[in-house]
């Protein structure tokens, strides 16, 4: 399967290999049940529209091959260098930062690690990004942005500033103190 022009397609060779016969294929295409996107030779392959073909293909072609619309990060690991360094910060108050925030961090950071290396290789759009990183399980107890701008925005915030950009300001604030009139 490939993306041609903002179409999902899947190749003749996916197709005839037991999903749907050769003849059948190419009488579905004349008929105009099937889009055709490119045509084979020459060293190409043919390539079909996933959206024109008919449902009971369709779910074969998922059951096989994937949903080509739904993109999987696989499994996430913490970089023990960004573990270390989230260990390693102090806060204003003096105190290390919380195991827990540390986990968090480490887990952002690898997960945000993970999603460039899937735009840059497989050119994964970041609306697809921003699905995968909503559906993530739990255990990772990630802080990202669930909006692909904003993703966007923090892989190149993480890219210029490193783990240092996933830290929240908060830390060591005093709006949680409780303050009398007149005292500033």
């Amino acid at each position: 399967m490939e993306t041609v022009k903002g179409i999902t397609c899947i190749s003749y060779a996916e197709l005839t290999g037991g999903i749907i016969t050769a003849s059948n294929l190419k009488a579905m295409v004349r008929r105009g049940k099937i889009n055709q996107t490119r045509r084979g030779g020459n060293g190409r392959t043919a390539l079909y529209d996933i959206e024109s073909l008919p449902v009971r293909l369709q779910v074969e072609v998922y059951r096989r091959y994937g949903n080509p619309y739904v993109v999987s990060l696989g499994e996430i690991t913490p970089n023990p260098a960004d573990v270390a360094y989230y260990s390693c910060i102090e806060l204003p108050n003096g105190k290390k930062l919380p195991h827990e925030y540390v986990e968090k961090y480490s887990y952002g950071c690898a997960v945000l690690s993970r999603c460039m290396e899937l735009h840059a290789a497989k050119k994964v759009t970041w609306e697809k990004l921003a699905e995968a990183v909503k559906g993530l399980p739990i255990k990772y107890k990630i802080g990202l942005p669930k909006s692909a701008q904003v993703l966007h925005r923090k892989a190149i915030a993480y890219i210029k500033q490193g783990p240092g950009c996933l830290v929240s300001l908060k830390f060591g604030n005093s709006n949680a103190s409780k303050s009398r009139y007149g005292d500033n």
